[in-house]
C-alpha cells in the first residue's frame, strides 16, 4: 500500500504541474485580450483559471488512468483494492490541493472578486468532484466498451468546452468592466442539481471502477 500511494501522490505532483501549464496560459490569454487590466484583479481572477485547469486536467489525465495506469499498477502487483483506494486518494489530493491554493489566494488578495471567489467555494468543489468523476467515467467506459467512450467523450468534451467558454467570456467582462454583481450571481449560488450531479457522478464512478477492477485481466 506505501508504494501504492507514492506513485499516486507523484502522480498527483505531475497533474499539478499540468493544471499550473495551463493556468499560465489562461492568464496569458486574459492579459492580452483585457482592455486596462487591474493586476491585483488578475490577482484575484487567477484561481479561477487554476480550477479551469484543475477541470480539463483531471477529465483528461482520469480517463487515461483507467486505461493505462490502473492496468500498469495491476501488473506490478497491486492489490485491486488499493488500486481502488489509492486513485481516490491522488483525486481527493488533486481536489483539496486546488481548493486550498485557490482560498488562500482569495486571502492574500482581499477585494470583492475574492470575496466572491470564498463565498463560491462549495459551487467549485461540487464541479471539482464531478468533472473528476466524469473523466474517470469515461475512461472506465472506453476500456470496457471502446465505442461508447469515445462517443462520450466527444459529447462530455464539447458539453465541457462550451461551458467553460460561457464561464471565462463571463469572467472576462467582469475583469474588464468591473460588474462583480454579474459574477457573483453566476458563481456564489449552489444549485440542488449541480450537488446531486455530484454525488450521482461520483457514485457511478466509484461502482464502474470496481465492477471494472473485478473483471479486469492483468496483462504483462
Amino acid at each position: 500500500m506505501r508504494r501504492n500511494l507514492r506513485f499516486w501522490t507523484r502522480y498527483a505532483c505531475e497533474s499539478a504541474v499540468v493544471e499550473l501549464a495551463l493556468t499560465a496560459v489562461f492568464t496569458l490569454i486574459a492579459v492580452f485580450s483585457a482592455d486596462g487590466l487591474d493586476f491585483k484583479a488578475l490577482a484575484s481572477v487567477g484561481p479561477y483559471f487554476f480550477c479551469f485547469a484543475a477541470i480539463f486536467t483531471m477529465m483528461m489525465i482520469n480517463t487515461g488512468s483507467q486505461s493505462l495506469y490502473v492496468p500498469l499498477l495491476l501488473a506490478m502487483g497491486e492489490t485491486r483494492r488499493n488500486v481502488l483506494l489509492g486513485f481516490h486518494y491522488y483525486r481527493a489530493l488533486i481536489i483539496t490541493v486546488t481548493i486550498s491554493l485557490c482560498g488562500l489566494v482569495w486571502l492574500l488578495a482581499p477585494g470583492e472578486v475574492s470575496s466572491i471567489g470564498l463565498r463560491s467555494i462549495p459551487t467549485i468543489l461540487c464541479l471539482l468532484i464531478a468533472s473528476s468523476a466524469l473523466g474517470s467515467i469515461m475512461g472506465t467506459l472506453l476500456v470496457k466498451w471502446r465505442w461508447v467512450g469515445t462517443i462520450f467523450i466527444v459529447l462530455l468534451f464539447g458539453l465541457a468546452g462550451g461551458t467553460m467558454g460561457f464561464t471565462g467570456v463571463a469572467i472576462g467582462d467582469a475583469l474588464s468592466e468591473t460588474n462583480t454583481a454579474a459574477l457573483a450571481a453566476y458563481l456564489e449560488r449552489l444549485p440542488w442539481w449541480l450537488v446531486m450531479t455530484a454525488l450521482a457522478a461520483f457514485g457511478l464512478d466509484v461502482a464502474f471502477q470496481w465492477l471494472l477492477l473485478q473483471r479486469q485481466e492483468v496483462k504483462l
